[in-house]
């Protein structure tokens, strides 16, 4: 069952009453990604093909609905803190960037070697939990301040301890 992913909601929400886009959307075929957006043009009508006052209300309008960069799915925790630990895999950069929606809760990142016990420099409270931020490139920092090249080639993975938060990626540089 992957009703998870749509959640029953379209993903650009047709207008109310007297909207132009109040009827029929149909997006471009390709997205845009400028900056730390994705960008989806649409076409839109106030009103259905053949509906009765289809030729009374001019139709038609160009739309943009714009979502955060890697926006699409997110794993979500609210008031009840929520934990998500990757699989093991090797460390191949020296820093971290996670993207992350924590304007309302908060958001901690720890490592933990292959067997899923802390690495002591990067757990616990050296692990520093980042409140109120809704960032897409958050520099998670620990008692390294963020710089993980000492772990480079070992196999680890990170758990993530959300409180009222919606992670949506991560990724790793050199």
């Amino acid at each position: 069952d992957k009703s998870w992913i749509y959640a029953r909601k379209p993903l650009i929400e047709r207008g109310g009453d007297g909207a132009f886009d109040k009827a029929v959307l149909h997006p471009a075929s390709e997205i845009v990604t400028r900056g730390d957006e994705h960008w989806i043009y649409y076409s839109a009508m106030y009103s259905q093909h053949h509906a009765p006052d289809a030729a009374k209300v001019k139709s038609g309008k160009i739309g943009l609905a714009k979502l955060r960069l890697d926006g699409f799915v997110c794993l979500r925790a609210k008031f009840k803190p929520g934990t998500v630990v990757t699989k093991p895999f090797k460390l191949e950069g020296d820093w971290l960037e996670v993207n992350v929606d924590a304007k309302n809760g908060s958001v901690q990142v720890e490592l933990l070697d292959e067997a899923g016990k802390p690495i002591p420099e990067f757990s616990g409270g050296l692990a520093r939990e980042h409140g109120n931020v809704d960032d897409v490139h958050l520099a998670p920092q620990w008692k390294s301040r963020g710089d993980l090249s000492k772990l480079k080639g070992k196999i680890v993975r990170l758990r993530f301890t959300l409180r009222n938060a919606k992670l949506y990626a991560f990724k790793f540089g050199k």
